[in-house]
């Protein structure tokens, strides 16, 4: 196991908390790779990325779900049952993200055990670089996979989230939501690209 630093210490060992919290919403926030990370492993490693549009289809089949099941009448059960149709999706997401950060400290261990062979003149080279490039490729995967699945549950959790409110599904517009976002409900509007 490899022991890590709080940030602008020496001497503090940061226990992490994110590989046996219990997994939310919040925790996958925290610990979903990033896209550009995950775009410039796959380019790397030659790799297929997964399909951008993950969020979106996870968003559709989430509300087309939701709007044909009957719920409670109560908001709070209405809600507990929202809830339970998320919590298998984010599980799934975290386990993914906890599985992906696990492989990527496995991949750093065999490079480092291979570099260092290498620095000492070592004969069994092929073997440790063999392990390297098997433990970096299975690391590469499985950040992608982790992508994949950290996107479909938040796909699926925007679906929740409006039903929770009470709100009309409604696909996700990247320029209506910019616009509620900087001018909020005023008459200013982000104008199409192209328009003056």
């Amino acid at each position: 196991m490899r022991i890590a630093l709080m940030p602008g210490t020496t001497n503090v060992v940061r226990f992490p908390v994110e590989q046996r919290a219990k997994p939310s919403l919040d925790l996958l926030y925290d610990i979903a790779p990033d896209s550009r990370e995950v775009s410039l492993v796959a380019e790397a490693f030659g790799l297929e990325e997964a399909p951008l549009d993950i969020r979106h289809d996870a968003d559709c089949e989430m509300a087309e779900r939701i709007r044909i099941c009957q719920w409670p009448e109560t908001v709070a059960e209405r809600n507990a049952a929202l809830g339970e149709l998320l919590k298998p999706l984010v599980e799934r997401a975290v386990a993914a993200c906890r599985e992906a950060a696990s492989a990527a400290v496995r991949s750093d261990d065999a490079a480092e055990r291979f570099v260092n062979a290498q620095s000492r003149g070592g004969y069994w080279l092929l073997p440790l670089e063999d392990e390297s490039t098997l433990r970096a490729n299975e690391a590469a995967r499985l950040l992608i996979e982790a992508h994949a699945a950290s996107d479909a549950a938040f796909g699926a959790a925007r679906a929740i989230r409006l039903a929770k409110a009470g709100e009309a599904w409604r696909p996700f517009n990247l320029e209506e939501e910019a616009n509620s976002l900087f001018f909020g409900s005023g008459d200013r509007r982000l104008g199409s690209v192209g328009e003056k």
